[in-house]
């Protein structure tokens, strides 16, 4: 069986990341799902950026904390990436879950726990449910604080650990928290690693694979997903139906 392949920030390498329009081309490519990251502004509302600030990806400044949605709204994502990208705004997590649906698996980034955005996790898991997209998210973190507030909240959601090191120095702490994946940085990942955490009955996701050669290697090796900034490459190596 193949893995789950899924565009990064939308398709990040092609487009402006984490925008409607980079979700959009990710999906005609063909991938199973989108990777997507999550801050709250001032106003609370849960704001599809990667960055704590705005000021990386569009022509505004300042934290995503500090300024209303209404403020957000009205920067541009897009110029920075092209001409031709002009106009494209930040959307809220409302936004993408209206646009797409059901067609899409998100895994849904959480940047930072409550211990930095009050009640983040309440107010996903919220917005999850609006849509009745539960069956089609998996929530995920480097923040293991925001992960065990999600499963306080909810018993069901999946979830996912975001690490930067051996799987195996992880599995303890999946289990604790009752997540179904490890997703773990590609230059790390060895077979021994994908025996001992199928093992342990958890799944392993590899990001961010950008190279043709990799993207084969990992879909052979039978790792569960691979999240990439270029989907019409990954789609390409790795999905023959």
């Amino acid at each position: 069986m193949r893995p789950l392949l899924f565009g990064h920030r939308g398709s990040r390498g092609l487009s402006p990341e984490n925008t409607i329009p980079s979700f959009k081309i990710a999906k005609c490519f063909g991938v199973d799902g989108v990777e997507l990251d999550v801050h709250l502004s001032k106003d609370k509302k849960l704001v599809v950026i990667h960055d704590e600030t705005v000021d990386r990806t569009t022509n505004g400044k300042g934290r995503v904390s500090e300024l209303t949605y209404d403020e957000i709204g009205r920067l541009d994502a897009g110029i920075k990436f092209g001409q031709q990208w002009k106009g494209t705004g930040v959307p809220l997590l409302k936004d993408v879950l209206e646009t797409f649906g059901d067609g899409l698996l998100y895994k849904i980034e959480i940047k930072h726990s409550s211990k930095v955005y009050p009640d983040i996790e309440r107010l996903l898991l919220e917005e999850i449910e609006r849509f009745s997209l539960k069956s089609k998210v998996q929530i995920i973190s480097f923040d293991f604080d925001a992960l065990e507030k999600v499963r306080e909240l909810d018993k069901n959601v999946e979830i996912g650990l975001i690490i930067v090191g051996k799987p195996r120095w992880f599995i303890d702490i999946a289990k604790k928290l009752n997540a179904k994946w490890i997703h773990a940085s590609s230059w790390l990942i060895t077979n021994d690693d994908l025996k001992i955490t199928h093992d342990n009955e958890l799944k392993i996701g590899v990001w961010t694979v950008n190279e043709e050669e990799e993207m084969k290697s990992y879909c052979e090796m039978g790792v569960d997903d691979i999240t990439s900034d270029f989907p019409n490459q990954l789609v390409k190596m790795c999905k023959n139906d």
